[in-house]
């Protein structure tokens, strides 16, 4: 009998992780990225250790599994969200992504920029990435201007990591516990 109660048990778990895993393909996805390696041409090297780091989160809401910019909920990329700060935008300060599209197959790909100045125009500075292309900043003000320019490489590397467990997989959690906390219970 606790064989079959057990087996059963272990029956509804697996069922409810399916149905689950298929019951909202509109839930929110959170990834954070990582790349790592760019070719500086002001020094004119590979810098293994330049890192550009960020997290994304929304909802594939067409259920096409293809993450896309209208579908977004936040885009950080370093410590600005280019997906909160579009409309900020005003004539002297302009942030957004221009671009963006993620699936476990096609990988990560995205535009985004942020720049502005004084009303004068004398002290600025900006930021645009676009991945597989460059990262480009820039300062400038009456005493200086400065630029950098970083390339990706093909051996510039992209480390995806999830962000928050999946709903199946908090099903899944919750199953075993509910399992675990009755077996308690019933040695008792």
């Amino acid at each position: 009998m606790k064989k079959f109660l057990s087996t059963g048990a272990l029956l509804l778990c697996c069922a409810a992780h399916a149905d689950v895993a298929r019951a909202d393909p509109a839930s929110t996805i959170s990834w954070g990225f990582s790349f790592n390696g760019f070719y500086d041409s002001v020094s004119n090297s590979f810098l293994p250790e330049e890192v550009i780091t960020g997290s994304f989160k929304g909802n594939d809401l067409n259920s096409n599994g293809l993450l896309e910019k209208d579908e977004l909920l936040t885009l950080v990329v370093g410590e600005l969200d280019y997906i909160a700060c579009a409309p900020t935008s005003n004539a002297y300060y302009q942030c957004g992504a221009t671009s963006f599209s993620f699936s476990q197959d096609a990988g990560l790909h995205f535009s985004v920029g942020s720049y502005g100045q004084d009303p004068e125009g004398w002290v600025g500075g900006g930021r645009l990435i676009t991945t597989g292309d460059q990262h480009y900043a820039y300062e400038f003000n009456p005493g200086m201007t400065s630029e950098r320019h970083l390339y990706w490489t093909s051996d510039t590397r992209l480390t995806m990591m999830s962000q928050a467990p999946e709903p199946s997989t908090w099903a899944m959690l919750g199953a075993g516990l509910a399992g675990l906390t009755w077996r308690a219970r019933r040695r008792r």
